[in-house]
């Protein structure tokens, strides 16, 4: 039996590849199993293995975050290369530069750099637990990723982020009735989606929600 071709999945590619948009809305099934072809055969996996699977290319660092589970890397040593832009985003060091710094230094200069080793690596950690801190978290790496040091980017590779559970993160309600919470992630993800520099740039968020209207009207994404 011939694998079914999934035409959302050739849309969404050609959005994210045309740039036509940075952040698009998967809705609908998004809880069944989609036949994934790999090694000669088939099996029926969730959409977001399925997705991972199917977007494993070399110039891309793909990041999951699965709602109350961990941030996750695809490749183990894209987490190092993402760990190593954010320290250089935050201080000019990569994570080798920033131990020898760190040797060398004394007193409060020493402190500060021990703080910024702690900061991603406890707030990755933390992210478990804490949607919000998540969302706050993948939303600097893209800022990370964009930036310009020494006339270069940090990251060789763009970023794809997929999100599970965009609808219980971002709930649609009047602003008045969310809680201080929902409002706060609907805050990062307002600002992280619209920021032009994230607009035209090259790294990507797709977002999984059983359906468009249980997204906040606030949140700006393309279909």
């Amino acid at each position: 039996m011939k694998s079914p071709g999934y035409a959302f999945l050739k849309r969404a590619g050609r959005i994210l590849n045309s740039g036509q948009a940075r952040s698009l809305v998967l809705t609908g099934n998004v809880y069944d199993l989609f036949c994934l072809s790999q090694d000669g055969g088939e099996e029926y996996v969730p959409l977001i293995s399925f997705l991972t699977e199917s977007w494993r290319l070399p110039n891309l660092i793909l990041i999951t975050y699965e709602l109350n589970g961990p941030i996750h890397f695809l490749r183990d040593e894209d987490n190092q290369k993402v760990r190593d832009a954010w320290f250089q985003w935050r201080v000019g060091y990569d994570s080798n530069e920033l131990a020898i710094k760190r040797m060398l230094a004394t007193g409060k200069a020493q402190v500060d750099l021990d703080n910024v080793g702690k900061v991603y690596d406890d707030s990755l950690r933390g992210a478990i637990n804490n949607p919000t801190l998540a969302l706050e978290l993948l939303r600097q790496m893209c800022l990370c990723s964009r930036t310009e040091l020494g006339g270069k980017r940090p990251l060789k590779e763009n970023l794809l982020i997929l999100i599970e559970g965009a609808d219980m993160l971002l709930p649609e309600s009047s602003i008045a009735g969310l809680s201080d919470i929902d409002r706060q992630r609907i805050n990062i993800c307002h600002d992280w989606f619209s920021d032009p520099g994230f607009v035209n740039g090259n790294d990507s968020v797709g977002l999984l929600a059983e359906s468009r209207s249980l997204l906040n009207h606030r949140s700006p994404f393309a279909g």
